[in-house]
């Protein structure tokens, strides 16, 4: 559906930073960038505002969401309540199709690591933990995830979680993960996954210089 492809590139284009955080979204100009029509481009607009990564200013002008310090650490809160079930679950229902999947977007952050790629680094680190909320099968937990928005968070933190560990560091912790899946230890699985994704936001704090306990 055209509508839906339209919907896929503008959400890409907000997550990738092609869309600039507090930069206007004039219809005339992405309907003609997407050749589409006015009313599915609407259509999406309204979807992504519904989503918050689009917000209406003065009824009509539309914004790409500019996430604060507040809205990045909220993310990661939830990621600290998602990610850690959706690993023990994961386990249970472990398969060798995902430890292989694991495995591969594994390879790939070691390879930007390397490249000094945080971009790319923090795509496949996304991808990995994405995988492990899929294979959950979690219908609520995967909506709650996805919701979440949680690619935008690496950007509007300069990457800092990926940029400031020891270079081996993120594979190591990832292949932790994989090897609880893999043996089916779902509360190893659970235990690594909440050390991960802790040890990440407490750098992002101090980058930030706030706390999720801060928090108005």
């Amino acid at each position: 559906m055209l509508s839906e492809k339209t919907y896929g590139k503008l959400k890409s284009m907000i997550y990738t930073g092609r869309l600039k955080p507090g930069q206007r979204l004039v219809e005339r100009d992405l309907s003609r960038s997407f050749s589409v029509s006015r009313v599915p481009l609407r259509e999406c607009l309204i979807r992504l505002e519904s989503e918050g990564l689009v917000r209406k200013v003065a009824k009509t002008a539309k914004f790409v969401e500019d996430f604060s310090a507040k809205d990045v650490l909220e993310i990661y809160s939830m990621r600290l309540l998602i990610e850690p079930l959706a690993a023990r679950l994961a386990a249970q229902k472990r398969t060798p199709a995902l430890i292989r999947q694991l495995r591969k977007f594994c390879e790939r952050m070691t390879r930007s690591t390397k490249a000094s790629d945080w971009a790319k680094l923090d795509a496949a680190d996304y991808q990995f933990h994405r995988a492990i909320v899929g294979a959950s099968k979690h219908r609520r937990l995967i909506r709650a995830y996805d919701s979440s928005h949680v690619q935008v968070t690496g950007r509007r933190s300069d990457y800092v979680h990926l940029k400031h560990l020891p270079a081996d560091t993120t594979a190591r912790e990832h292949l932790q993960i994989i090897k609880a899946i893999e043996h089916a230890h779902g509360k190893a699985a659970e235990r690594a996954t909440y050390q991960h994704v802790r040890k990440a936001m407490k750098l992002i704090q101090g980058h930030l210089r706030i706390r999720v306990e801060d928090l108005p």
